[in-house]
């Protein structure tokens, strides 16, 4: 039978070919984005903290603009000038601080002229806790530390290295921030990240302890009343009224190792370090449990930090509760000296 004009048997060659490129269009592709997924979301990079002229710019137009005064065409007369009185420095708790000593009877004592600590561990439910009551006279007692002291994405280091390396006393593990790519970083008073999360814990520098969900939160205002510390972690374990929560909307509502930062008072607060997943030492927390341990210590605000084996407490050169599989690296820690 003859063949018919213009038809061609399939070029085997050609189709194999054909594959060869795609696979290594393919390869290449795979490979070209696991390289940018090693440099963006593996490898530490260090980062810049934010400019916050735009942030500043902002509250001056809002609040440089005088209200009007309205024309009763009456002169009126001038008012005597007030005596001046004396206001309180922001961030000066000198009035409230503690003349006595607080560490009474208490596992550890840390009692200075700028900061009072006293640690207590309690084992009741299963549950073995460790609580740090602390007084500062002023707020920059109250100190941040980034791993390896550099601020950046997946930069981390065993927190009680970060201890050591800042002459920590006290130190509880931070909210992990290096882990993430959201969430408002002010440390120190310096703003790194403008990014929000979900919800903010914001310390600011008159003493008082605030946390915030994403769509109440107005960083400007923030910034204008001036902020010395945030962390974005969550969830907020309290009302505002200072009660407990009954329900969160959380991954993490189950029994884990829990860190917590709870709120007093300006220049009184608490930390808090739950041991867990450690069946016949410590079981560790539901949120729920935490939310009312917080209440019961009488806190008015309270925050979940990072948890798990992240949460550690150290004292004096030593971790003093038993973390999940001994601790692991961490982005940041809170501490005192």
């Amino acid at each position: 039978m003859e063949r018919r004009q213009g038809h061609r048997k399939p070029n085997k060659k050609r189709k194999v070919k054909g594959w060869k490129i795609f696979l290594r269009d393919f390869a290449l592709f795979g490979i070209a984005l696991n390289v940018f997924a090693l440099f963006h979301h593996v490898l530490p990079r260090k980062l810049q903290p934010v400019d916050t002229s735009a942030y500043a710019a902002a509250v001056a137009e809002a609040t440089s603009s005088p209200s009007p005064t309205p024309d009763t065409g009456e002169t009126q007369a001038a008012e005597a000038t007030p005596e001046p009185t004396a206001t309180p420095v922001p961030g000066d708790f000198s009035a409230t601080f503690p003349t006595e000593d607080t560490g009474v009877g208490a596992l550890y004592s840390y009692q200075t002229d700028s900061v009072r600590i006293a640690i207590n561990r309690i084992q009741e439910n299963d549950v073995t806790y460790f609580v740090a009551d602390v007084y500062v006279r002023s707020i920059d007692a109250l100190k941040t530390a980034f791993a390896k002291g550099t601020y950046g994405k997946s930069i981390y280091d065993f927190p009680l290295t970060t201890a050591n390396a800042n002459s920590a006393v006290f130190a509880v593990t931070g909210d992990y921030y290096s882990a993430r790519s959201q969430g408002i970083v002010v440390r120190n008073g310096t703003l790194y990240r403008d990014v929000a999360g979900t919800d903010v814990c914001v310390l600011y520098q008159d003493g008082e302890m605030k946390t915030y969900d994403a769509s109440s939160f107005n960083l400007s205002d923030a910034i204008a009343r001036g902020v010395w510390q945030t962390w974005s972690f969550g969830p907020p374990l309290l009302d505002e009224n200072g009660a407990h929560i009954t329900e969160f909307d959380s991954q993490l509502t189950e029994r884990h190792p829990r860190s917590v930062v709870g709120y007093y008072a300006p220049g009184h607060y608490c930390f808090v370090v739950i041991d867990g997943r450690q069946t016949g030492y410590s079981i560790g927390m539901r949120l729920t449990e935490v939310s009312v341990l917080m209440e019961s210590l009488g806190c008015k605000q309270a925050y979940n930090l990072d948890g798990g084996a992240t949460a550690v407490m150290m004292f004096q050169g030593n971790v003093i509760n038993q973390p999940y599989k001994g601790g692991r690296e961490s982005g940041d820690i809170i501490y005192f000296n």
